[in-house]
């Protein structure tokens, strides 16, 4: 390939990279990181949820939750739950969407149908497929950051 050739190509596929690269940038200027709340994360100002809402599946406790959606976008959705101490049953209300859960404060509990236990406790994460219908037992000031697959209906919750 000659040098005016080969300039050429070097100079066209410059011109491409940076107009394709400014193409993208315009795409994505509207779309910004979104800071999560620090005080709905410390368990400040979060709404309550009716108590009769998850009464049908209440095992134990007094159930008094609050909830706090931080975003929600096509995709996901991200809140952080709080509970009392209480144990929840989900065989007759498996979930119904994937959920990752970041424990803040308590312990959580999850009990498998077969019996299998597993605790987590703050730090430690896990990840809830769709269909879960063991126990949720959530001891001391329970709270989770949640991100969930988002769904059209209302929320679901423990």
């Amino acid at each position: 390939m000659s040098k005016l050739s080969m300039g050429a190509l070097c100079g066209a596929l410059s011109f491409f990279v940076v107009i394709s690269g400014g193409i993208r940038a315009r795409a994505d200027a509207s779309v910004a990181p979104v800071t999560l709340d620090r005080d709905k994360l410390a368990g400040l100002g979060l709404p309550a949820i009716p108590p009769d809402a998850f009464q049908d599946i209440l095992v134990s406790g007094e159930l008094h939750m609050r909830v706090a959606t931080l975003f929600k976008g096509k995709q996901l959705r991200v809140s952080v739950f709080e509970s009392t101490p209480a144990k929840t049953d989900h065989r007759k209300r498996p979930t119904d969407v994937d959920e990752f859960v970041y424990v803040l404060s308590g312990k959580l509990i999850l009990t498998e149908t077969n019996g299998a236990k597993h605790e987590y406790r703050p730090g430690d994460s896990l990840v809830l497929p769709v269909g879960y219908t063991g126990t949720w037992e959530m001891q001391g000031n329970y709270r989770e950051l949640v991100v969930e697959q988002q769904k059209s209906e209302g929320l679901t919750r423990h």
